[in-house]
C-alpha cells in the first residue's frame, strides 16, 4: 500500500503562526499535519471507533491534525508496541497485557479489573465504569505508567472498558462440579488464574483459535465477552452461555501516542487528540456494552442456554478473587518491582467505587464521552504532559 504522510511543521515561524491562528479561533491557513494511527484488528469495536476518534480530533483541531486509520494493513497487536515507539504508526491501539515486562503498572491496574465481579451489577455497565477509573488512575495517580510509557517512547491519551467476561461453552458450567477439570480458554492472566482456582485447567490461544477449539471440543468454554459471539463467529460453537462468572473487564490503552510526534504539536492539537481519546475510549466501551447485549440476544433467539451460576459457584468465585487480588500486589511486587502495589490495590477500589455510580445514567456514547471528558481528560495540563507543547 502506497501512503503519503505529511510531517509535522519544523519551521519556527510558521508553527508561531499557525498556533495563534489556532488559539485566536481564526481560519488555519497552514499546512496540516496526518497521523498515522494503527489499530491491529480487522473489524469490529476498535476500528468503527477510531474513525469517530479521527473525526473528533480533525473537528477539535480546526482541521490541522488528520488521522489516517489502518485497521490491519500496518501493524498488528503483537507489533503495536514497537511500532509505534519507532515511529512506524504514530498512534498505536496497545494491549498492554501482551507485553508484560514493558507495562507493569497499566497492567496491575488491568487486572484488577476483577474488582467488577465482587458487586451484583444488573446494569452490565462496569466496563463503561472501568475505563473511567482506569483513565483517571493513569493520568492523576500514576506516574510510573506515564514513565513506563516514556521508556517505549509513548504517551497515553486514553483507555476503554469491554463488556463483562463470562464463560461461553459447547456445554453446561454453572456448578462447582461443571468447573472441575474444565478446560477453558482464558483470555489473561487473571482470568487463568481464576480457572486454576475453580478447580478448572486454563488454556492459552490465540482470539482467531478460539472458534475452532470450542467446535472441536478442544476447550469447553471460552472465558470472553459476549460480542466475540459475533466479532469471533463463537455464536456457531457455543451453546450454553454463563453471564456471571467469572467477570472482569479487559481494558487497555486505546490511543497511545509516539512521544516525539506528540512534542511537535501545539496545545490545541494535544487537546483534540485528548478530546478525542474521551471519545474513542466512550464509543469502544459503549459498543462492546450494546453488541454484547445484541449478541446475547441473537443467542438466545437461536437457541442458546443462557444462564447464570449455580449461588454456591458464585460465592466461591468471589472467595477466589478476593484472594487473588491481595496476591497481585506480592506478585507484582516480586516480579516486576512495582514499589506501591498495596497502595495500587486500594487506589483502584476507591476508583471503582467512585465510577460505578458515574455510569449509571449513561445511556450513549455522547453521553459517556461527555461524562470521561468532564471528570479527567479536560483536567490533563497540555501545555506540560509530555513535554513543553510548542
Amino acid at each position: 500500500m502506497t501512503m503519503r504522510w505529511f510531517p509535522p511543521l519544523t519551521s519556527a515561524a510558521t508553527a508561531t503562526l499557525l498556533s495563534a491562528a489556532l488559539l485566536s479561533g481564526g481560519p488555519a491557513q497552514a499546512q496540516s499535519t496526518t497521523l498515522r494511527y494503527a489499530v491491529g484488528f480487522p473489524t469490529g469495536a476498535a476500528p468503527e471507533s477510531a474513525r469517530v476518534y479521527a473525526e473528533t480530533v480533525k473537528k477539535h483541531s480546526n482541521n490541522t491534525l488528520n488521522i489516517r486509520v489502518f485497521d490491519l494493513s500496518l501493524l498488528n497487536l503483537s507489533e503495536m508496541s514497537g511500532g509505534v515507539k519507532q515511529g512506524v504508526a504514530d498512534i498505536g491501539y496497545v494491549l498492554t497485557p501482551y507485553f508484560p515486562a514493558e507495562y507493569p503498572h497499566l497492567n496491575m491496574a488491568t487486572e484488577l479489573s476483577m474488582l467488577l465481579a465482587l458487586r451484583d451489577d444488573p446494569s452490565g455497565k462496569g466496563g463503561l465504569a472501568y475505563g473511567g477509573a482506569m483513565a483517571e488512575f493513569v493520568f492523576t495517580k500514576c506516574p510510573e505508567c506515564a514513565a513506563d510509557f516514556a521508556k517505549q517512547n509513548q504517551l497515553y491519551t486514553s483507555t476503554g472498558g469491554s463488556s463483562n467476561y463470562m464463560l461461553l461453552c459447547n456445554k453446561p458450567m454453572r456448578t462447582l462440579a461443571d468447573l472441575k477439570g474444565a478446560r477453558l480458554r482464558a483470555g489473561g492472566a487473571a482470568w487463568a488464574r481464576w480457572a486454576r482456582e475453580m478447580g478448572a485447567t486454563p488454556a492459552s490461544m490465540s482470539g482467531n483459535e478460539v472458534f475452532e477449539a470450542l467446535h472441536q471440543k478442544v476447550v469447553d468454554c471460552a472465558i470472553i465477552s459476549a460480542p466475540e459471539l459475533s466479532g469471533l463467529n463463537l455464536k456457531d460453537a457455543v451453546t450454553h452461555i454463563t453471564t456471571d462468572l467469572p467477570g472482569g473487564a479487559f481494558s487497555g490503552a486505546t490511543s497511545n501516542v509516539n512521544l516525539d510526534a506528540w512534542r511537535k504539536l501545539n496545545e490545541v492539537q494535544r487537546t483534540a487528540l485528548l478530546r478525542g481519546g474521551a471519545v474513542l475510549g466512550a464509543e469502544v466501551s459503549m459498543r462492546y456494552l450494546k453488541y454484547g447485549q445484541r449478541d446475547l440476544e441473537r443467542a438466545k433467539a437461536k437457541g442458546t442456554q443462557i444462564t447464570q451460576a449455580d449461588p454456591a459457584a458464585v460465592q466461591a468465585s468471589r472467595k477466589a478473587i478476593e484472594a487473588d487480588i491481595q496476591a497481585i500486589a506480592a506478585t507484582y511486587a516480586r516480579q516486576h518491582h512495582v514499589k506501591r502495589a498495596d497502595e495500587i490495590v486500594a487506589t483502584m477500589r476507591q476508583l471503582v467505587d467512585r465510577w460505578m455510580p458515574l455510569v449509571q445514567n449513561v445511556e450513549n456514547a455522547e453521553q459517556l464521552a461527555q461524562l470521561y471528558w468532564n471528570e479527567v481528560y479536560s483536567k490533563v495540563d497540555v501545555k506540560t504532559y509530555g513535554g513543553a507543547a510548542k
